[in-house]
């Protein structure tokens, strides 16, 4: 693994390139991005999963998204919809630099709501040719229908006006307001996805200091009305490799995009014993998804 840096328009974007053993840069790898969930980093499993895919052979590379992690950029842990997948076809750009990348075999992964993100990417972006997806989570569904799929859009109206508040202070001198992207603590979870969250980042099991797990109410404005499924009946005609935990709350989420997914080519594996953040680390349950991740992206890649 090595450190690396690209731009992104005015962005530094940091990303952490792992590469096969024996590695040779006189070779063409096939090569996979690999996008973080919504509050994490380059560290945590984006990086687990870029590791797990050097070692079936690819060049991976799992980065920061624009404000957030390494990545430069204001204002800080921005978790803006449309820069989050431009992040993805940024390191595409970057990916097609590389000599020893092979320009037609570049695939795209994420987890949580990278994984929906990078979903949107790949509708324009048609150097991805292969998609995965763990714990795939369309952050604009969940926020309009609730973690389990329940309509609240009393609640939607509600964080739009908190989002349009917030950016008027900020636009007349108030400092950035920022809203917890998972709980503080455990008490304070509505579910059990959610209390394993406050485990996954805010303990010694993948606590990082550059991933406060925090983002601007401004953000709320387009993550609300987001959706990083619209369109993908017409245009995710790309094979795609879906993985979810049969005990995750979100898994509604990738049954409802392998139903709507245009691809012929497209696969839906329930994980047993999984839930949404397990598959971010447990080494058995990582290791369950990567034995449906690695030969989908070996056999189109």
């Amino acid at each position: 693994m090595k450190s690396v840096k690209f731009r992104y328009g005015s962005i530094e974007m940091a990303a952490n390139l792992h590469l096969p053993a024996g590695f040779d840069e006189k070779k063409a790898y096939p090569a996979i991005v690999v996008a973080h969930p919504a509050g994490g980093v380059k560290e945590q499993t984006s990086g687990v999963y870029a590791g797990k895919l050097a070692a079936e052979g690819f060049v991976a590379i799992a980065f920061d998204a624009s404000c957030q992690g390494e990545s430069s950029g204001e204002p800080r842990q921005l978790e803006d919809p449309y820069a989050r997948v431009g992040d993805i076809s940024a390191a595409v750009d970057y990916l097609t630099t590389l000599p020893y990348v092979d320009r037609e075999r570049i695939g795209a992964m994420g987890i949580c709501a990278g994984g929906a993100y990078t979903v949107t990417a790949a509708l324009g972006d048609r150097r991805i040719k292969a998609v995965g997806a763990v714990s795939a989570t369309n952050y604009g569904a969940i926020l309009r229908n609730g973690w389990e799929g329940r309509n609240d859009l009393g609640g939607a109206f509600a964080m739009l006006e908190d989002a349009v508040k917030a950016r008027t202070d900020e636009a007349n001198g108030a400092a950035t307001a920022y809203y917890p992207i998972v709980p503080r603590t455990a008490k304070e979870a509505p579910n059990a996805d959610l209390a394993e969250a406050v485990e996954y980042y805010r303990t010694p099991r993948a606590q990082c200091a550059t991933s406060p797990s925090i983002a601007p109410v401004r953000s709320l404005m387009q993550l609300v009305t987001f959706d990083a499924f619209h369109l993908v009946d017409l245009f995710l005609t790309q094979p795609i490799q879906i993985v979810a935990g049969d005990e995750a709350g979100t898994r509604w989420i990738s049954e409802d995009l392998f139903r709507r997914a245009a691809s012929k080519d497209k696969h839906l594996y329930i994980v047993p014993g999984g839930t949404h953040i397990g598959m971010y680390d447990k080494p058995d349950l990582v290791a369950e998804a990567m034995s449906k991740l690695g030969p989908f992206f070996k056999a189109r890649l």
